[in-house]
């Protein structure tokens, strides 16, 4: 069994309540879904190695630490291929899509599991990169098969891509102003050449841009435009993930609107 293997076993045990989390790991949820949030946010402060190395010591088991230093998230795809296949009598169908559906990208429940799912994703760079190649592609049954195993659910690609590209339609006025304004300030830098700073920014790195906002025309004006302002409505919202999609191609739907 994988590395990779494992951690997939182990994340769907504790979610399911077969397997107790690992010393290290303190889960205060009870809810499905708030538990798995909680349990992905912790993983990805630890890392998918060490994750693993705690659900294996609960059993006994020792991993090397070459096997943990060799793990390789390209290895995803052939392990979500047998995922696939083993528990698809198990996976609840996908919704189906209705025209004419109220204007919102989607239903708050629905936000939450495409949070879970970035976070999962999010943990590795490789799997980022997967999930934009996915997405280049249309692979939608790709997709299902990642968000299965990232997310416990199967999620639909486009409707994934309408929730991320208009995640402002369902946020308040400051969600909506601090996303307006640092993708234009991020595009502007990328236009420019300065992808180092650009990186930063996106990165979280508070120096830069408490650095940034006193010359950036966009910010130099906006005394609301702290670190924090930019962390609760930007950083903590996935708009970086979004940004580094659009900058790698991927194009994102606009809300659907009523024919009069």
């Amino acid at each position: 069994m994988t590395l990779l293997e494992r951690y997939l076993n182990y994340l769907s045990q504790i979610c399911e309540g077969s397997r107790k989390a690992p010393d290290g790991i303190t889960l205060t949820k009870t809810g499905d879904m708030e538990k798995a949030i909680e349990l992905q946010q912790q993983i990805a402060a630890i890392g998918i190695p060490e994750f693993v190395r705690l659900c294996a010591a609960q059993d006994g088991e020792t991993i090397s630490e070459e096997e943990l230093e060799s793990f390789d998230p390209s290895q995803m795809l052939a392990v979500l291929s047998n995922l696939e296949a083993a528990q698809k009598s198990e996976e609840e169908q996908p919704p189906e899509e209705t025209p004419g559906e109220p204007e919102e990208p989607v239903k708050s429940e629905i936000r939450d599991i495409y949070e879970v799912f970035l976070d999962s994703v999010c943990l590795e760079d490789n799997l980022l990169s997967y999930l934009i190649d996915i997405a280049k592609r249309g692979a939608k049954d790709e997709f299902q098969t990642l968000s299965h195993a990232a997310a416990r659910t199967l999620l639909s690609l486009d409707e994934f891509l309408l929730w991320l590209g208009n995640k402002e339609a369902l946020a308040g006025p400051d969600e909506r102003a601090c996303a307006a304004i640092m993708d234009a300030a991020l595009a502007r830098l990328m236009q420019e050449g300065q992808r180092e700073l650009a990186a930063a920014l996106l990165s979280g790195d508070e120096t830069t841009f408490k650095l940034f906002r006193t010359e950036a025309p966009e910010l130099v004006h906006l005394p609301d435009a702290t670190y924090e302002w930019y962390v609760q409505n930007y950083l903590d919202r996935y708009y970086p993930v979004r940004f580094i999609m659009k900058m790698n191609g991927v194009e994102f739907p606009d809300i659907p609107t009523k024919e009069a």
